[in-house]
C-alpha cells in the first residue's frame, strides 16, 4: 500500500451505493476539510484506463468535490476490489454500518465477486450464518426500499425492523407504504406506529393508512384526545360522533322531562313542548326511514352476491344479516302520537313508563 495524490476526475465511486448517505456527517467532514484540509487518506484500487475504484471514503471525495479540490490523498492497495472491500470493513474505525449496509457488501461478494458465501463471510470477519442473515436482509427489501435508505430517506432501522416483515408478507404494499413514508418525512417512531397499526387493521383500515399515513397518523393523535377513531373514514367518525351525540340527548331528556313536566306544569310551556316533541319525532322519524332502507339496500347487495357467488350467505356481515323495521326501534318517531305528556302505557311495554296526559288542545 503507498500513498499518493489523484485527481477527483480519475475516481471511479462505483462502491459508495454500498453506503448510506449521512448528510450530518457529511457536513461534518464539509467544514472539518475547508478548514484543516484533508486529514486521512481514501482507500482506493486500480482499475482500467489510468482510474481508481474508491473503495472507502466516499464521503470524503463528495466533500472534497463540493469544495471544487481537484487532487485527494489517496492509499492505493495493491489487491483485487471484493478483497479491498472486505478489508476495508474489517479494519474500518467509524461508525460502524448499519446492518443493510453490512448485507450490501455481502450480496457484493457473493453474488456480484462470485464468493462462496463461507469465504465472504471469513473475509469479514464473520460466521456464515450471520453473512446468510445479512444477504437475506436486502435480498427480501424492495429495491425501491433499499434505494431509499441508500439515499437517507428512509432509516435503516425502520426498513429492518418495520418495513421487512411486510415485504415478507406483501412487497408492493410495502413499496406502497415506504414511497409514503418517504414523501411525508415520518420519524422511526411514526415508522414504527404506522406498521404496527397496519399488522393489526382491517382491510378497508389498511387501505387508509397505505393511502395516506401521515393523515393517519394525525387521525390516532387525535384520537388519542378522544376525537376520532383512526381505523374509521371521516364521514364514518362524524357519522358516529354524531350518533353518540343524538343518544346521549335523548339519554338526558329521558331523566330531564319528568322533571319539567309535573302534574302542576303550566299548560302553556307543556304545549310548548309538545309542539317541540313532534318536530324530533319527524326527524327520528326520517332517520328510521333512512336506517332501515340503507339495511334493506345491504341485504339485496348481500343476495345479489350470494347468488353470483352460489355461497349460503354471501359473506354477509352479521350486523346487516336482516332488514331493520322502524318499528322495532325505540326512537321517538315508534311514540310519536305519544308525546311527552301522554299517560298511556308503551305498547308492548308490559307496564312500563307512564307519562302525563297531553296539553289541552293538542292534537293526539
Amino acid at each position: 500500500m503507498h500513498v499518493v495524490e489523484l485527481g477527483l476526475a480519475a475516481l471511479e465511486e462505483r462502491y459508495g451505493r454500498l453506503r448510506v448517505a449521512d448528510r450530518r456527517r457529511e457536513a461534518w467532514l464539509l467544514a472539518s476539510i475547508e478548514e484543516h484540509g484533508q486529514q486521512d487518506a481514501i482507500l482506493v484500487v486500480a482499475g482500467t484506463e489510468g482510474r481508481f475504484l474508491v473503495i472507502d471514503g466516499h464521503k470524503r471525495v463528495r466533500a472534497l468535490r463540493r469544495l471544487r479540490r481537484d487532487v485527494v490523498k489517496a492509499a492505493v492497495l495493491e489487491v483485487a476490489p471484493a478483497e479491498a472491500l472486505a478489508a476495508a470493513y474489517r479494519v474500518e474505525s467509524g461508525p460502524g454500518r448499519s446492518a443493510i449496509e453490512e448485507g450490501w457488501l455481502v450480496y457484493e461478494l457473493h453474488r456480484v465477486a462470485k464468493w462462496e458465501l463461507g469465504k465472504a463471510a471469513a473475509a469479514m470477519g464473520r460466521s456464515k450464518s450471520w453473512a446468510s442473515r445479512r444477504l437475506g436482509l436486502v435480498e427480501e427489501l424492495p429495491d425501491a426500499v433499499l434505494e431509499g435508505v441508500r439515499r437517507g430517506a428512509l432509516g435503516s432501522w425502520s426498513a429492518m425492523k418495520h418495513l421487512l416483515p411486510l415485504a415478507r408478507a406483501n412487497a408492493p404494499a410495502c413499496e406502497r407504504l415506504a414511497e409514503k413514508i418517504m414523501a411525508a418525512g415520518l420519524s422511526s417512531r411514526q415508522v414504527a406506529l404506522v406498521c404496527e397499526h397496519l399488522g393489526k387493521s382491517g382491510a378497508s383500515a389498511r387501505e387508509r393508512i397505505l393511502e395516506d399515513p401521515a393523515r393517519f397518523l394525525k387521525a390516532l393523535e387525535a384520537a388519542a384526545q378522544g376525537a376520532l377513531d383512526p381505523e374509521l373514514s371521516q364521514a364514518e367518525n362524524r357519522a358516529l360522533k354524531q350518533l353518540d351525540l343524538v343518544g346521549n340527548v335523548a339519554l338526558g331528556l329521558a331523566r330531564g322531562l319528568p322533571l319539567v313536566l309535573g302534574y302542576d306544569a303550566p299548560a302553556a310551556a307543556r304545549a310548548k313542548l309538545w309542539s317541540s316533541w313532534q318536530r324530533a319525532a319527524k326527524r327520528w322519524s326520517v332517520l328510521e326511514e333512512v336506517a332501515a332502507a340503507t339495511a334493506a339496500a345491504q341485504v339485496k347487495r348481500q343476495e345479489v352476491r350470494r347468488d353470483q357467488s352460489g355461497t349460503t350467505n354471501g359473506g354477509a356481515d352479521p350486523a346487516w344479516a336482516g332488514p331493520w323495521h322502524p318499528q322495532d326501534s325505540e326512537g321517538p318517531g315508534v311514540v310519536a302520537q305519544r308525546g311527552p305528556g301522554d299517560r298511556r302505557e308503551r305498547a308492548g311495554a308490559g307496564g312500563g313508563a307512564t307519562g302525563q296526559a297531553a296539553p289541552a288542545g293538542a292534537v293526539c
